[in-house]
């Protein structure tokens, strides 16, 4: 009963502080909202199933690992928007510069494909949980026909109205990531004091370590500061970019330090909805909020990298396809991906995806530092475009599922 009730009141006292106007109609808040919104979108359903699974009571090294790597890549992304863009707008950007840029932006589209077919699956899996639906094909079937409602509505009235939701839904999902934290707080001081609280051993395998680079995209989503331009100043993105990956990682690790007593839990059935099972044992209330969390972040989630995957495809065609053409395709596109791949294949697809274009951002920011006299910059960026490459090349997919 405590827990339950820790977990609702914090959730709503959250919620209600970032509902109040002066959050809402803040600039610097809506500018952090939009990153964090795509960073914490996943991660927190299916990284602690998959991790402790993948190194036990440890789950939370590797998760501190692919956060770091986020933040030193976002810094690449950083230092583009300060140093990168100016040249591109004025035309000083040399040919290959502008060339590589122009090749990210095309392997960005195709990576928005795939993690728009990679949110719908896990709506659909969280959507169909409550009904012990666990059958994949069932969960495609549920992905099609979402896929053809998002292909119809963006080609015949668009997503602006949905758009401007972004900010409200991701003050309800951190809300309720409060709360969660909170309840498992109270739960993991019960435990402690009754002398009951118990885990699994930690572990790690060098194998695995293909399998945590393939889990990439559950960190990906600060990249959407770069193409705020039209709506915030260099500096506001550059700043609250930084902020959302601290904010975003403060979450991720507090989550996971406090779902430790519950890590030793059995799961019945497993998947990436196990989550929903690994919380039970501490509060009915928490497996109801996360899941509300989750229908919430994932449609949003999908929306949001669908109208990115539109605004490239237009751009990155020079225009020649019109917006609300591009929604049809990236429903197509979004739904062959659906039915050729499974969850957790899919998982690594949409890392490769995306490393591919942090590497390339990277190769971007390591020649500008270059040609900026950096060499401290250019060597780091460097590296962090061969630690990309690396994800593309041997990022694996979790075995099982």
């Amino acid at each position: 009963m405590l827990i339950g009730a820790a977990a609702i009141a914090v959730t709503l006292a959250t919620g209600a502080f970032l509902a109040l106007p002066r959050v809402i109609g803040s600039d610097r808040w809506r500018a952090i909202a939009t990153p964090l919104a795509s960073i914490i979108g996943s991660g927190f359903l299916v990284t602690v199933p998959i991790l402790r699974d993948l190194s036990g009571a440890w789950a939370i090294l590797p998760m501190a690992g692919l956060l770091a790597l986020a933040y030193l890549i976002g810094g690449a992304i950083r230092h583009n928007i300060r140093y990168v863009e100016p040249i591109f707008e004025d035309g000083s950007a040399p040919l290959g510069l502008a060339s590589l840029e122009r090749l990210s932006h095309l392997v960005l589209a195709f990576a928005y494909f795939v993690s728009v077919t990679y949110y719908l699956v896990l709506f659909a899996s969280f959507a169909l949980k409550p009904f012990g639906i666990v059958d994949e094909t069932v969960v495609k079937i549920v992905v099609s026909i979402c896929l053809a409602i998002i292909g119809t509505v963006g080609f015949t009235r668009g997503f602006a109205a949905v758009e401007r939701l972004e900010v409200y839904t991701v003050s309800l999902k951190l809300a309720i990531i409060a709360g969660l934290i909170a309840g498992l707080t109270v739960f993991g001081l019960g435990e402690l004091a009754s002398g009951t609280i118990s885990t699994i051993p930690g572990h790690f395998e060098a194998r695995n370590v293909p399998v945590f680079l393939g889990l990439l995209i559950v960190v990906q989503g600060f990249e959407t500061s770069r193409f705020l331009g039209n709506a915030y100043g260099t500096e506001m993105r550059a700043t609250t970019m930084k902020q959302a990956q601290i904010l975003a990682g403060i979450i991720y690790l507090a989550f996971f330090v406090t779902m430790i007593p519950l890590l030793g839990n059995d799961v019945t059935g497993g998947g990436i909805a196990a989550i929903v099972d690994m919380l039970r044992p501490a509060s009915l209330i928490l497996p109801i909020l996360i899941m509300v969390g989750a229908l919430a972040s994932q449609s949003s989630a999908a929306i949001a990298d669908t109208l990115g995957a539109g605004g490239l495809v237009h751009d990155v065609t020079g225009g020649r396809v019109r917006i609300n053409y591009a929604y049809p395709l990236i429903a197509v596109i979004a739904a062959i991906i659906t039915w050729e791949t499974d969850i957790y294949s899919l998982i690594t697809l949409a890392s490769r995806c995306f490393a591919l274009f942090y590497a390339l951002q990277c190769l971007i920011a390591s020649l500008s530092a270059i040609r900026r006299h950096e060499l401290h910059g250019a060597v780091l960026y460097g590296l962090l475009c061969v630690v990309c490459a690396a994800v593309v090349a041997f990022g694996a997919p979790v075995e099982g599922g």
